[in-house]
């Protein structure tokens, strides 16, 4: 019973993470409704349920039989994932409820702003800055805790140097190579998992990127080219994830190859 609740809660969060994600810069995100990007039609309660709707209408808008795209039953069903897994590997595991519900509070607001994130970067090549700096804020916290329990200095350090080779990226190209805004996910990344995971999810991060670069250039996808820009930032929520649940580090993944 609770997989499942944790499913359709991880469903509702993917759903609202893209409506925040199309409305940003263009709409009120809270104040009106949710409507038809094609038609602008007022969408009902009953077009508005996570992945059930979008089965029960094909995919399409009710009013003006406009296509929502295969992305919106993707990400609802990603999230739905997603928080099973948070439930069976971290909820499920904590000492209390009331642990167990702050973990869930920020967990929630986690995923909810990496994947508005993505999102938007995918979109549009930019990171939403308010989005990027609640992201750096959410990180920071788990780092005050881990220091708290541990009180190593070399964690204090691990930002900065998870985040060390991006920067010089940065630096060297003069902000062409890459943005700004991939170095400070790195920063988060390594306030929040330390150095060797956070490398971990650098090198996990780079080879999707690699992998679906490849892919693109060869199969030349539509609205594709050799001059295509492909947002980082997708990878490095799913290297994110991957590393979060898997547990893996840089020294396990050096394992395999050794």
């Amino acid at each position: 019973m609770l997989y499942a609740l944790s499913f359709f809660f991880g469903a509702a969060i993917g759903s609202f993470v893209q409506l925040v994600a199309a409305r940003y810069r263009v709409a009120p995100i809270v104040k009106s409704r949710s409507k038809c990007l094609s038609c602008g039609e007022a969408l009902r309660a009953l077009d508005l349920i996570p992945i059930f709707s979008y089965l029960f209408l094909k995919g399409k808008c009710r009013y003006c039989n406009s296509s929502y795209g295969f992305s919106t039953i993707l990400i609802e069903l990603t999230y739905g994932i997603i928080f099973v897994l948070l439930y069976h590997f971290i909820l499920a595991g904590q000492a209390s409820l009331l642990v167990a519900s702050l973990w869930l509070i920020y967990y929630s607001l986690l995923f909810t702003t990496m994947g508005i994130i993505a999102i938007y970067d995918n979109a549009h090549t930019y990171i939403p800055v308010p989005y990027l700096l609640f992201y750096c804020f959410l990180t920071l916290v788990v780092l005050l805790i881990r220091f708290l329990d541990d009180g190593s200095v070399l964690l204090l350090l691990a930002p900065i140097i998870v985040a060390l080779p991006f920067l010089l990226i940065w630096v060297i190209t003069r902000g062409r190579g890459l943005g700004f805004g991939d170095v400070m996910l790195f920063l988060g990344v390594g306030a929040f998992f330390g150095i060797e995971q956070g490398f971990a999810v650098l090198l996990l991060s780079v080879w999707i990127g690699a992998i679906v670069g490849v892919i693109i250039y060869f199969l030349r996808l539509k609205n594709a080219n050799r001059n295509s820009v492909i947002p980082f930032v997708p990878f490095i929520v799913i290297a994110f994830i991957v590393v979060l649940f898997t547990d893996i580090d840089l020294f396990s993944i050096a394992r395999v190859f050794a």
